[in-house]
């Protein structure tokens, strides 16, 4: 089978490899984001950690682990829109250069040609477009500072300029509140053709503490509203399989074991300090691998708020 992120994902939710290296990296380029999202943590600026962007010293030491260590895939995903940074495109083909399979989530917002024709130079091997809602009202709802049509066109011209090349491979993703079939088919239908896949699940609001974002009243007015709406199928992971086969960093070098980690709730080390060998089996991660493979997740802040949803579509 052809080694690619996608199969690594597959492998690691079929059980991973338990092994003493992780079989791939999340990374957080930075934290800042050109949008304001209600569900966000960063858009809500209910997120208490230092904001900023990976300066060069730790972007190095990313990529002198992942040579070091023959990672097979890095994403460029976390908190935050990757593509603020100044460098990305330069620290993404480093780390393909090494070896590593590149993949990057966008809202898409700041790509223009010359970054697109670059991203097929480097060879970019995935990219994830992050939608939210069904339709341009819903869309722009939930998305403060984000355009749907300009959006859609930006995928479109992306997928013309990739052209015959079977990569980078394509990924839509939206997520729903209370949007009805109609709206879900004409989605598909926007998108569909300019993608290598698609999905659409649930957007998940009820875990927000409403009270707690620094926000306007008529936005948490707005949230509120949203919650109402909300409609989960939850699904409450059994053991989550993430904390034991891969690590997230973040833009100044920080390690979490988890990849909704958003306020440094499981930090386990920092790679200016040690290198991802010894933070993936460092004393600090074992503990948490034992609070988890317990199911004692009200001792893990990120883990009692995680649950996974079901999709509507694939």
């Amino acid at each position: 089978m052809e080694l690619t992120l996608r199969s690594i994902t597959k492998f690691i939710y079929q059980g991973g490899g338990q092994n003493n290296l992780p079989l791939y990296l999340d990374v957080e380029l930075t934290n800042l984001c050109n949008f304001r999202c209600c569900f966000c943590p960063t858009g809500t600026k209910s997120m208490l950690r230092m904001r900023g962007t990976m300066p060069d010293n730790v972007a190095e030491a990313l990529i002198e682990n992942v040579r070091r260590y023959k990672i097979a895939g890095v994403r460029f995903i976390r908190w935050g829109e990757p593509t603020l940074h100044p460098k990305y495109i330069d620290i993404m083909e480093q780390v393909k250069k090494v070896g590593a399979l590149i993949h990057i989530n966008t809202n898409g917002s700041l790509l223009d040609e010359t970054q697109m024709q670059r991203l097929m130079d480097i060879h970019l091997d995935s990219i994830k477009f992050s939608f939210q809602g069904a339709d341009e009202g819903t869309y722009n709802e939930m998305r403060e500072g984000g355009d749907y049509l300009k959006l859609l066109h930006t995928i479109r011209r992306f997928h013309e300029i990739r052209g015959d090349r079977d990569y980078p491979y394509i990924q839509i993703s939206t997520t729903l509140t209370a949007e009805n079939d109609e709206q879900i088919e004409s989605f598909k239908n926007d998108v569909g053709d300019y993608c290598d896949y698609y999905n659409i699940g649930h957007t998940k609001l009820n875990h927000l503490k409403v009270e707690a974002m620094n926000v306007s009243d008529a936005e948490k007015e707005k949230i509120r509203k949203l919650q109402e709406q909300e409609t989960i199928n939850k699904k409450y992971r059994d053991v989550c399989p993430e904390a034991f086969d891969k690590l997230s960093i973040n833009w100044n070098g920080d390690v979490t074991l988890c990849c909704t980690d958003y306020d440094n709730f499981m930090i386990v080390g920092n790679i200016l300090d040690n290198d991802i060998k010894q933070i993936f089996n460092s004393n600090a991660a074992k503990i948490y691998r034992e609070a988890i493979m317990k199911k004692q997740y009200t001792k893990i802040k990120c883990c009692s708020d995680c649950y996974e949803t079901v999709p509507l579509t694939k």
